[in-house]
């Protein structure tokens, strides 16, 4: 179903912003790169369909609307210190080696380059096309050992957390054993729970908001 709906970028945006169990609105790309503006070369990894700017180049395995370079992002066609700017937004979760994705985020970055990522810290399985890890943020510190740290903190909180295993355990109640009845329900009942998110607009702001959060993010420096 969500591979139907990337076929049209617009609108599997604004659902997944609206609509989706987390709240993506604060700490995500678009402010980093306001805040550390280039004009040199920016990626987007594993960018899918979304484009966020036309300066932009997209990566992905997938060739989606306004995917610019198909690539696996553990082995890019970019060359040594050519990169300025990059983007890994909800990613690295979907690589089975995802510290050989970091390396290579290192190596094609120029020095004083900048990294955006986010990452699930408490959110349930979900395949795209296969899901494989989660970090702490002393997690994400490790992850990017090689590089600085400039910041690490909270995309989306515990509010979101708990609104998307609300989804997941409505449909463990009422799927009665049926895998394709509880992925249905899953993305059914987002429709019914999605308002509890908002809370988050606030709680991600509190301190202790990290330990409980749905999703975590950082930015960092070679």
């Amino acid at each position: 179903m969500r591979d139907y709906f990337k076929r049209f970028p617009r609108s599997y945006h604004f659902m997944v912003m609206v609509f989706g169990p987390a709240l993506l609105f604060t700490h995500g790309p678009k402010s980093f790169l306001h805040r550390f503006p280039s004009a040199g070369k920016i990626l987007n990894l594993g960018s899918g369909p979304r484009v966020i700017s036309s300066k932009i180049t997209n990566v992905d395995i997938a060739q989606y609307p306004g995917v610019s370079v198909i690539s696996d992002i553990v082995s890019m066609p970019f060359g040594n210190n050519t990169v300025s700017r990059i983007i890994c937004d909800n990613v690295l979760e979907h690589v089975s080696e995802p510290w050989k994705a970091v390396s290579e985020m290192h190596r094609i970055m120029e020095p004083g380059g900048l990294a955006y990522v986010s990452t699930p810290f408490l959110y349930p399985f979900h395949s795209s096309p296969n899901d494989f890890s989660r970090w702490t943020d002393e997690g994400l510190k490790s992850l990017f050992s090689e590089f600085e740290i400039v910041e690490v903190g909270v995309r989306s909180g515990p509010f979101s957390a708990l609104n998307v295993y609300l989804c997941y355990l409505f449909a463990t109640l009422f799927s009665f054993g049926s895998k394709r009845f509880y992925w249905i329900l899953v993305d059914a009942s987002i429709f019914i729970f999605f308002p509890i998110k908002f809370l988050d607009l606030v709680f991600n702001y509190f301190p202790r908001s990290i330990n409980m959060a749905s999703h975590l993010y950082c930015i960092v420096r070679k």
